[in-house]
């Protein structure tokens, strides 16, 4: 039996010790890669029995499922993202499962978006290359204390990111789609609408999942409320904020500045408008990637796998994969 990893961009599968136990029972083949299409995905994993999905870097749908026809089962690393057709799978006997990271590794992406916020208000990545150019003569930077934080969607992320923003002493309020006045109040946040969240904040963070009733929730219109002075981080999803309406305002003036971890598109292209501007602060997506976490990742893979070849099917989110396949 052959498991094929897929985009292992950071290359941490290598060398973990869960791993290397995994090559005793199966092949094992790990791609650091980017596949160029669907017809180059499918060449991949002709022969796989397992395949192994980074986050939600591969795009796996009914397409790709159907032409794999000794495929047995989908691990991917963290959940199970909108990138895998769970009904495409099911229907065609193909079992999937997650590879969850460390309990607290939202922790982390908070950490991140922080950081991000941070850069920018105090100007740090500017003011490095004006001291590596001898530059000592530099504008003056924001002080985020007494600030207004705004985060939208106040799950993990957003509660995690909310007790930061409160330990440097600013004021939090959070919208979204779900939010109502009771759970803002019981991580001591201040609730608002989104419209209002947008008004008043002087750092607006995205940190609400991915699904159809964020997709595009950050609209133009959002942004042209923002004060000419605030920052717009995003460290949940691309998709989730106009990203070509962002780029206007950044470009005009009319936004202080963006920390940007996701993207509509990624890898981000090179030469992409937002590589050019100032006032960005842009990293490849790894809110998610510590080394704890990464090897947490490996580690719950291969836990996920040597469960299914044991004949543990507990979890199998679509366990109704496992009858269709026996009936055919």
């Amino acid at each position: 039996m052959r498991a094929v990893v897929l985009e292992d961009w950071n290359h941490f599968f290598p060398g973990v010790p869960s791993l290397e136990q995994l090559r005793g029972r199966i092949e094992v083949w790990v791609q650091h890669d980017r596949p160029t299409g669907q017809a180059d995905i499918v060449a991949r994993l002709a022969d796989a029995e397992i395949v192994v999905l980074n986050r939600e870097r591969t795009l796996f749908d009914a397409a790709v499922i159907g032409a794999l026809p000794a495929l047995e089962l989908i691990v991917q690393t963290g959940g199970v993202g909108p990138n895998v057709d769970i009904a495409a799978a099911t229907a065609h006997g193909v079992a999937v499962s997650a590879g969850p990271g460390l309990p607290n590794s939202i922790e982390g992406v908070a950490e991140l978006a922080l950081g991000l916020l941070l850069s920018l208000a105090r100007r740090i990545p500017e003011n490095d290359r004006n001291v590596r150019a001898g530059r000592w003569e530099v504008a003056p930077s924001v002080m985020l204390s007494g600030g207004t934080m705004g985060i939208v969607g106040l799950g993990r992320l957003g509660r995690s990111l909310a007790r930061l923003g409160q330990a440097l002493q600013m004021r939090v309020i959070a919208a979204g789609p779900t939010l109502t006045p009771e759970r803002a109040a019981a991580s001591q946040v201040g609730f608002a609408s989104l419209d209002d969240l947008f008004r008043r904040a002087d750092a607006v963070f995205v940190c609400t999942r991915l699904s159809d009733l964020t997709r595009g929730l950050v609209t133009r219109r959002h942004i042209g409320l923002m004060k000419p002075s605030a920052y717009l981080v995003n460290v949940a999803r691309g998709p989730i904020v106009d990203e070509d309406a962002l780029l206007e305002a950044l470009q005009q003036g009319r936004l202080a500045g963006a920390g940007l971890d996701v993207f509509g598109r990624e890898p981000l292209p090179a030469g992409h408008p937002l590589t050019s501007l100032p006032n960005v602060v842009l990293t490849p997506h790894v809110g998610w990637v510590t080394a704890s976490n990464c090897e947490r990742f490996v580690d719950s893979v291969v836990e996920s796998i040597s469960r299914y070849l044991d004949g543990d099917y507990g979890n199998v989110v679509n366990p109704e994969a496992l009858a269709a396949r026996r009936s055919r």
